[in-house]
C-alpha cells in the first residue's frame, strides 16, 4: 500500500518533522571555559558546523503568534551512504534499527521526486541541538523547498525519541531467566 512519508514545504512555518538540510549548528570552541565568561572584555568566536537535521520540538509549541518555546530541538540525520564502517555499514545494522532495536536511532524512508532524491536516513538521537526559533524560521525561509515528515511517521519518530530520552537505568536488574 502506498502511503506518503513526506511532503514538500517552504517558507518560515516550522513543524515537527521538518528536515533542515545543511543546517548550521553553533558550537563552542574546545578552549572555551567558564573563566572566559568572568571577563566581560574577553571575546571569542562561536563557530558552527552544518548538519542535516530534523525538528523534534512539538508543532503546537511553534505556532506563529502563539509560541510556547524560544528554542527548537533538532537531531542530526545521516544518509545511509555516510556509513562506510561500523554497525550501520551493514544491512543487518539498518534492519536492527528499522525494527526499533537500536533505541538511539530511528530510520527514515527514502524519497524520490523530480525535485528531491534522498536515500534512507537515520536520525541520531545522541546528537541533539537547539536553535532559536526565530533563527530557524529565517533559515527555513532562505533555503526554499524542504521535506516535511508526515503523520503517522512523524509521531512514530517522536515516540522513538521519547523512548530513548526517557530510559531509566536500574541499579540492580532482574537476573536473566534460565
Amino acid at each position: 500500500m502506498e502511503y506518503p512519508w513526506y511532503k514538500i514545504v517552504n517558507g518560515d512555518d516550522i513543524e515537527q518533522g521538518d528536515i533542515m538540510d545543511n543546517c548550521p549548528v553553533f558550537q563552542f570552541p574546545p578552549e572555551f571555559s567558564s573563566e572566559l565568561l568572568e571577563d566581560p572584555t574577553q571575546s571569542y568566536d562561536l563557530g558552527f558546523k552544518r548538519y542535516d537535521t530534523i525538528v523534534l520540538s512539538q508543532t503546537c509549541d511553534m505556532v506563529q503568534g502563539r509560541e510556547k518555546i524560544n528554542d527548537v530541538l533538532l537531531c542530526s540525520i545521516w544518509n545511509r551512504s555516510d556509513y562506510k564502517e561500523g554497525h550501520f555499514s551493514k544491512p543487518e545494522g539498518w534492519e536492527e534499527a528499522r525494527k526499533g532495536r537500536c533505541p538511539a536511532y530511528h530510520i527514515l524512508n527514502h524519497y524520490e521526486s523530480e525535485q528531491f532524491n534522498r536515500e534512507f536516513r537515520v536520525v541520531d538521537f545522541k546528537r541533539i541541538y537547539s536553535l532559536p526559533l526565530d533563527f530557524l524560521r529565517n533559515y527555513a525561509k532562505s533555503t526554499g523547498d524542504r521535506l516535511r515528515l508526515l503523520p503517522p511517521y512523524r509521531e512514530h519518530l517522536s515516540q522513538a525519541f521519547a523512548r530513548f530520552f526517557m530510559r531509566v537505568g536500574l541499579p540492580v536488574d532482574i537476573p536473566p531467566f534460565k
